[in-house]
Order: structure tokens, then sequence, then C-alpha cells
């Protein structure tokens, strides 16, 4: 019988956009070259209506799929990674109710919480080592798709969309514990968005969110009272963008 994956782990995200996205990466006195550069492209399939509006229906399904490659050197020798993320995830089988990896892909459920709000969200990822470009799903990704119910209709004709240039730092705050991940993205569209998390345990999530919140603030950055999440924002609008 099918039921909804548990969820042992939690990651607690606040983002900025925009002009927030650059006064919270001045206050924390980033420098790019410090930090992990990436290319990120996603796939779905756009369809544009009469009036011109972008749907895309995976993501509308909650089906998100991800291939980052290191944004440096000849493109053979890129370490890259392609993720099939299912968010909200829906109920699953049995084999997919609790994390496990294989010898080149790793299976994560967790608690998405993101600001302000930081209503829980059930996540499952599959993540696969990958080649530099394409969509080659491995054989634990399809089976994960086929289980949330997608078919090879759902996944013929996808559009690439990207890329996405990003960089992430990650870096020990005393105020919080473990590591803090900071993560900015920009487009060729002008949007940019600036991401710092921490994971937890899910018992300890409020605790943890409450730390990042008040470490932001020591630092002299007030955590927005609104929240828009990153990868729909940047995904919608590379779709506007794209030839399909």
């Amino acid at each position: 019988m099918a039921e909804f994956p548990t969820a042992t782990a939690a990651e607690i995200k606040i983002s900025f956009g925009g002009t927030d996205a650059k006064a919270a990466f001045d206050a924390l006195e980033l420098d790019r070259d410090d930090g992990r550069r990436r290319a990120i492209h996603f796939w779905d399939s756009p369809r544009r209506a009469a009036g011109g509006e972008v749907t895309l229906p995976l993501l509308e399904r909650g089906v998100i799929l991800r291939l980052r490659r290191d944004d440096e050197g000849h493109a053979s020798e890129q370490d890259a990674d392609l993720t099939v993320k299912l968010r909200p995830c829906p109920v699953l089988p049995g084999s997919w109710r609790e994390d496990r990896e294989g010898e080149d892909w790793e299976f994560r459920v967790e608690e998405d919480r993101t600001g302000p709000a930081f209503t829980p969200v059930l996540s499952a990822s599959l993540e696969a080592e990958s080649g530099p470009t394409g969509l080659l799903l491995v054989e634990r990704q399809r089976e994960l798709l086929e289980a949330a119910g997608l078919t090879g209709a759902d996944l013929a004709g996808l559009t690439a969309l990207g890329p996405v240039r990003a960089v992430k730092w990650k870096q020990d705050w005393d105020e919080v514990p473990g590591t803090v991940a900071i993560e900015e993205w920009r487009t060729g569209n002008g949007l940019r968005f600036l991401e710092v998390s921490a994971r937890s345990d899910v018992g300890d999530a409020a605790e943890v969110q409450t730390r990042l919140e008040q470490a932001l603030r020591e630092r002299d950055i007030t955590p927005p009272p609104f929240g828009e999440m990153k990868t729909q924002a940047v995904m919608k609008a590379l779709a506007r963008d794209a030839q399909f």
C-alpha cells in the first residue's frame, strides 16, 4: 500500500530576491572566488496560452528535474549531478518511504521549511552522478518518477531551461549548529536570489530556524516578510524566455 514517506531531517531556508539579495550578499561579505561555481539547468514542457501566460506541467505536479555541473574547466572533467525532486512528495510505495543509496545515487526524504512561514513541505529527491550535459536519467530515477505516477508521455519532448549561474558557500556560524549553506542564483534575464539554509533533525527544526533568523539579524540582515520559492520563480522566468 502506498503511503507518505517519513522525513527525519529538515532543511530550513531563507531566501532573498532582487535588491534584497544584493544587500544580503554585501552584508555577508561574500566573494564569488571563494565559492563553488556551478551551472544549473531544469527540464519541463512549457506551454504558452493564448494570452501569453506560460505554464510548466511538471512543476505544477511538484516534479523538478535539475542538472548541476561545475562551471569551470573542460566539460569532460566537470563534476555533475542530476536530481529528480518531488515537492510536495506524493504517497509512494514502501520501497520509497525512507532514505537509501546505491553506488552512484542517493535517495533522501526531508522537510523543506522556507521562510517566512517555514511551513513544512515533504520533499523527496534522488540525486545521481551524471554527464555534464543532457537529461540522462538513471534507472532508479525513472523508477521513482513511475512510482509518482509519471509516464513516458510526461517525459517526452522536454525543454531545457537555463543556465542559472550559481555560486555556493559553506560556512560555520557560532549561532547555528552544523553548517550554514549560502547559494546565489543569477540568470541572464536579470533575476537574482540569495538563499541561506541549514539542516537539522525534524525535532530541532524550529529551534534552528529561530537561531538562523537571529544570526542573520546579528549580521544586519533582516529576513524578508514575504518569500518566493526561488526554483519556481527562476523556472517560470526562464520558460518565458525559452523557444518552444
